[in-house]
């Protein structure tokens, strides 16, 4: 019985028959009405009495929520997209077009000399993200969401976006074989099998990214004689563009025609280099202290983190000895702790990390870890995280400096301090159209298939969501990444006096 109709049936009622709900209602009527709609604005809706627990509830059938967008992908939105044909994607790269530089230079009756064109017969391996979706029966027919199947169906094509957009940064296949390879672990291969020169990767060393130094060395080697690419776009984080909208040389800026001059503070859009202009590009999923990967994963996840401990590596131990390319300067030397978890072979995500003892490191030293695999031996690779200089071994107190795959009984880790935990790195693309120099790969369309009613015994609509395929770098000689960036604002800070 609602409102109005209790009220009637207390007698108050205007001439007409209609109910009195406003104005001045007299006697019983009146504290009828006042304990009906009265509120102690509570939420338990099981504690309400009396005439509170008679009141009409409100739920609210359109959802607030605070989630990724589709406008938040914003590599994977940007690239150029082509289909596979399979799911091991052959492709053949032309490295050059043949013979050497003044080489078709002949006298007139001269033999010419034969030359080819170089090419390389490449492999891309096709990936698979997939979901499992379910909405209740009852649910579903309860509608206190507005279309709970529609709901959860974007909810699905969202996640694997989001895990997309991350892959296309931070995959590693080595590590995790059901990833495929980022854009970071491309240009590292690259350059560790002599394909590309490291001018590609320039090291701020826990400086912030506030001038174009950096970016323009990366256009000098992609530009090159040999390479013929360019820089168009770099993609930062949040905090990486506000060092830059506020340290950037105006002279640099660049703004679409008709706007204002530019100025320190004002948002960078573009930024002017030899050949054009390299446009900026926000994008939340790339590591910077926000981003939940570069903590150890028990701290975001630690029901899943605890399911995993069949893999967790057995132990770490670190020594620190003396080299000469050591990045651990007399202002960085001090008290370390480490720790490593392992990383599922399946896509089952990390363990809880295994700590190492304190470890001293005087400047010019290196220090080398040794992990002993887990018990199951079913892990795949590792994550390995460090504490601040002169830190703590707390959980929190860790953050990622390097994902490595296991090479045996016992893997080891040196760090040189070429790999700063608590840093950003910083890609810069070609993404010109007409460059082709990258793109995402699918192979077929994101799909659903669904299941049938009541799977496993429960009244549940259930089906699958897929999306597969991988990033396909065709010419990695235009592209490099700015690494060990640290923005001016960040709360965890690797060094104590920096």
């Amino acid at each position: 019985m609602d409102v109005n109709a209790l009220v009637q049936q207390f007698g108050g009622t205007q001439a007409g028959g209609s109910p009195i709900l406003g104005g001045s209602v007299g006697g019983a009527n009146a504290d009828l009405l006042k304990a009906l709609e009265a509120s102690n604005y509570q939420t338990d809706v099981s504690t309400l009495e009396g005439g509170g627990a008679l009141g009409v509830q409100s739920l609210d059938t359109a959802m607030k929520s605070t989630v990724q967008e589709n406008g938040h992908f914003t590599l994977f939105n940007r690239l150029q997209q082509t289909s596979a044909t399979n799911i091991v994607d052959e492709y053949t790269r032309q490295n050059n077009v043949g013979g050497f530089l003044g080489g078709s230079t002949n006298s007139q009756m001269g033999v010419v000399r034969a030359s080819t064109g170089e090419y390389s017969r490449e492999v891309g391996m096709v990936k698979f993200l997939m979901t499992l979706r379910q909405v209740g029966y009852v649910l579903n027919v309860g509608k206190n969401i507005v279309g709970p199947i529609a709901t959860e169906e974007r909810n699905g094509a969202l996640q694997l976006l989001t895990d997309a957009e991350y892959l296309l940064f931070h995959g590693n296949a080595d590590a995790s074989p059901t990833q495929f390879d980022g854009i970071f672990a491309q240009i590292d291969k690259e350059i560790a099998d002599g394909r590309m020169s490291d001018d590609n990767v320039v090291d701020l060393q826990g400086k912030k990214l506030d001038s174009i130094e950096a970016m323009s060395q990366i256009n000098v080697a992609a530009s090159r004689y040999g390479s013929w690419g360019r820089s168009s776009d770099i993609f930062l984080p949040n905090s990486v563009q506000n060092d830059l909208n506020s340290g950037l040389d105006p002279a640099y800026r660049w703004n679409p025609s008709g706007g204002n001059t530019p100025v320190l503070g004002g948002h960078v859009e573009g930024i002017r280099l030899t050949n054009g202009v390299l446009k900026t590009n926000m994008d939340t999923f790339i590591h910077d202290e926000e981003n939940p990967m570069v903590y150890p994963f028990e701290v975001n996840n630690p029901a899943i983190a605890t399911a995993n401990a069949s893999f967790k590596p057995a132990s770490l131990a670190g020594v620190g000895a003396s080299d000469t390319s050591s990045q651990f300067t007399s202002s960085r030397a001090g008290n370390y702790y480490y720790a490593v978890a392992g990383i599922g072979a399946g896509g089952q995500g990390l363990t809880e990390v295994t700590k190492s003892a304190q470890i001293a490191v005087t400047a010019g030293n290196k220090v080398t870890l040794t992990i002993a695999r887990s018990g199951s031996d079913a892990e795949s690779g590792y994550a390995i995280f460090r504490s601040r200089q002169n830190g703590t071994n707390d959980t929190n107190d860790f953050r990622l400096v390097k994902v490595i795959k296991k090479t045996g009984a016992t893997t080891t880790f040196v760090d040189l301090n070429r790999d700063i935990p608590g840093t950003v790195s910083a890609p810069l693309l070609n993404m010109d159209p007409g460059a082709d120099a990258i793109g995402w790969r699918q192979f077929q369309s994101m799909t659903k298939i669904p299941l049938p009613f009541g799977v496993g015994g429960i009244p549940v609509h259930s089906w699958f969501q897929f999306l597969f395929g991988y990033l396909r770098v065709t010419k990695p000689k235009h592209h490099g990444y700015i690494k060990n960036i640290l923005p001016s604002n960040a709360k965890w800070r690797p060094f104590t006096a920096e």
